[in-house]
């Protein structure tokens, strides 16, 4: 069998170099969708794997950059209300709906991450599964390359089949596992798959091969991903860092007779050591307008532009936020072609609303239709995804423009401590945007803050609280400072709280509308974080307590044969939410019975469920065993209570 990688007969057939981003949640409409059509949880994320979730830049948090010819994926812990509450957030890339191929070669070229928890992955995935004769939950999938950052030098390539004899000691019939001498740097990972036979190779050589099971012979689209682990081996929350991994291509190839090549985009590898086609051909590059880049900086949006060009072409310049970027630029591409020429105008822009503005400098006009120089802007793409309202006529001298809003690369973190609540943000940002400032408990967490989000977007901005609040109740304001208001819902500055996540978990109640100056909140409840331990002794039961909690905590106290063990303690956990306080009460009480009580010191009714403060005995554990009867609901003012022991 050869061993160096040879593609002579073979045509590209798939090929981007990551020179642009093109990546959205819409299918077809870029050459990447970020989330599985199957496995989409909510707006704006995919449920993903492991330790992590699948986001879209619309959740807040944009885990995709595009650089030097390379796409780095970055993984965060949870920042979004979006996803699986609590897995990391990190992105995901698929041609699902988009492009799909039935053998040929496959190959990604990568420089994936060493950090603990990474879990970067190559696959590939049937157009239609087929169903498992067996029912024993197996499924079609051919992972080309799986990596685990505390293994960086290994690299596992899997089938996945329904084929029951394949499935018989799996690993020797299914799996090809190698190691790299140098794991680190940019590595080329490839599969290729014929019909009789899968073969897995690493940097152009050949680590491995497989029969190809009876399932695996019709068309399947690409994956890729950077995901995370929890796993005791490979456990990303150890160090609880950003984890990045970098793609500088995805080529596939197809020896099909009637394969159809294409073009291969300009090469950028970030280290220069592009392998090159192996043999392949790819198809020559249709003309187009060149892409004109102006500017510099890692920020980058995407505009097209056409022309009337009666007497000469038309001119003009760029600016963004009143700046002008690059010199005076020509119009090439004539607006009844149906082309455009593309000018990528780069720039550091930092998160927040940023003015796009194109000034046509010489119009010129011979009294007719056909006599006129006009200048169009034909749209802007920013992020992978087009901008509203971009799309402009210029008809005389003059500016026109939109505006783009650049998302934080991560949440705006204020105050300090070991706790954390992440509020998400957005504006109505009418002759201005909206500040405000965060409280808890009513003390003022870092200093005014300034909306970036447009309500309307669906988009918030994500402020990371943290502060040492101890257990118990705590009191969570927003308070808006800079109302403003026209006479109409078009001219109106407003603040939202889109929502609260706090240990994992959305708040109840958390979105408010702040419609005029002034302070709206929440409560967040702090469990303790170790059992409350009363009285002292060599013998214990543990009571599971929680509450209503309406204009304030459950007050009680805890007695056991009528003596009262410790002081009054005070409810923490609402009984709605499935969490109870954990109370340890200790003392010396000899065999035999003994009887437990809670008294209930401070009850309140104001008329409703709603408005009822109670207490609530979830429970009891004496000795490794649950106490029977000793759940009890205290609606009222006095005691109740069980026995235990005897």
């Amino acid at each position: 069998m050869q061993t160096v990688l040879d593609l002579t007969g073979y045509k590209l057939t798939f090929d981007d170099e990551f020179n642009v981003r093109s990546i959205s949640q819409v299918a077809g409409a870029t050459t990447w969708g970020d989330i599985r059509a199957q496995d989409r949880g909510d707006a704006n994320a995919d449920v993903g794997f492991g330790a992590s979730s699948f986001v879209d830049a619309a959740s807040g948090y944009d885990p995709f950059s595009v650089s030097g010819g390379a796409l780095t994926i970055t993984a965060v812990p949870d920042v979004t209300p979006y996803g699986v509450p609590g897995s990391w957030e990190s992105g995901l890339i698929t041609t699902q709906g988009k492009f799909s191929q039935t053998y040929g070669y496959f190959e990604i070229r990568a420089d994936f991450s060493a950090l603990p928890g990474a879990w970067d992955a190559f696959w590939l995935l049937p157009d239609h599964p087929l169903p498992d004769p067996t029912g024993a939950g197996r499924w079609q999938e051919l992972d080309i390359v799986e990596h685990y950052g505390s293994w960086d030098r290994g690299v596992y390539s899997t089938i996945h089949t329904t084929d029951p004899e394949k499935n018989i000691n799996w690993q020797n019939n299914l799996q090809v596992y190698s190691e790299m001498a140098e794991p680190s740097g940019y590595h080329t990972y490839g599969m290729n798959w014929k019909p009789d036979r899968i073969s897995f190779y690493v940097d152009g050589q050949l680590v491995g091969s497989q029969l190809t099971p009876s399932d695996l012979h019709s068309p399947m689209y690409l994956v890729a991903n950077l995901a995370t682990q929890r796993s005791a081996d490979n456990n990303a929350d150890l160090n609880g860092v950003p984890i990045s991994s970098k793609i500088d291509y995805v080529r596939v190839y197809s020896n099909d007779a009637g394969a159809r090549a294409v073009p291969l985009d300009t090469v950028s590898a970030p280290d220069n050591r592009d392998p090159g086609l192996y043999g392949a051909t790819a198809a020559m590059t249709v003309a187009r307008p060149a892409l004109t880049t102006i500017g510099s900086g890692s920020d980058s949006i995407l505009l097209t532009i056409s022309q009337d060009a009666w007497q000469g072409d038309a001119q003009y310049t760029v600016s963004v936020d009143g700046r002008q970027v690059g010199g005076v630029q020509t119009a090439q591409s004539l607006h009844g072609s149906g082309r455009s020429d593309q000018i990528l105008v780069l720039g550091d822009w930092g998160s927040g609303s940023h003015a796009v503005s194109v000034n046509f400098l010489n119009d010129a006009y011979g009294g007719s239709a056909t006599t006129d120089r006009n200048l169009y802007i034909d749209g802007a793409t920013y992020r992978g995804a087009a901008v509203a309202d971009a799309a402009q006529t210029l008809l005389s001298t003059g500016a026109q423009g939109f505006t783009i809003r650049t998302p934080a690369a991560g949440p705006t973190t204020i105050g300090s401590g070991s706790d954390g609540i992440l509020l998400t943000i957005s504006q109505d940002a009418w002759q201005g945007d909206a500040q405000y400032t965060v409280s808890v408990d009513g003390r003022q967490v870092g200093g005014v803050q300034t909306a970036q989000s447009l309500h309307g977007s669906g988009r918030s901005d994500q402020i990371l609280v943290l502060g040492d609040w101890g257990s118990g109740s705590h009191a969570v304001s927003v308070t808006f400072l800079n109302d403003a208001y026209g006479g109409s819902a078009a001219t109106d500055r407003n603040l939202y709280i889109d929502g609260a996540t706090y240990r994992g978990a959305a708040v109840a109640d958390a979105a408010q509308t702040l419609l005029s100056t002034g302070a709206q909140g929440f409560t967040i409840r702090t469990p303790a974080a170790e059992p409350t331990t009363i009285g002292s002794g060599s013998d214990s039961i543990l009571l599971s307590i929680s509450q209503d909690a309406w204009q304030g905590d459950a007050q009680y106290a805890v007695s056991v044969d009528g003596r009262q063990v410790g002081g009054v303690q005070t409810a923490q956990s609402l009984h709605g939410s499935g969490r109870s306080d954990q109370i340890l009460v200790l003392g010396d009480w000899g065999s035999g019975s003994h009887a437990v009580s809670v008294t209930f010191l401070n009850d309140a009714y104001g008329g409703s469920a709603a408005t009822d403060r109670n207490l609530y005995i979830d429970g009891a554990t004496y000795r490794g065993a649950a106490v029977a009867d000793a759940a009890q609901t205290l609606l009222g003012a006095g005691a109740q209570g069980f026995m235990f022991g005897g």
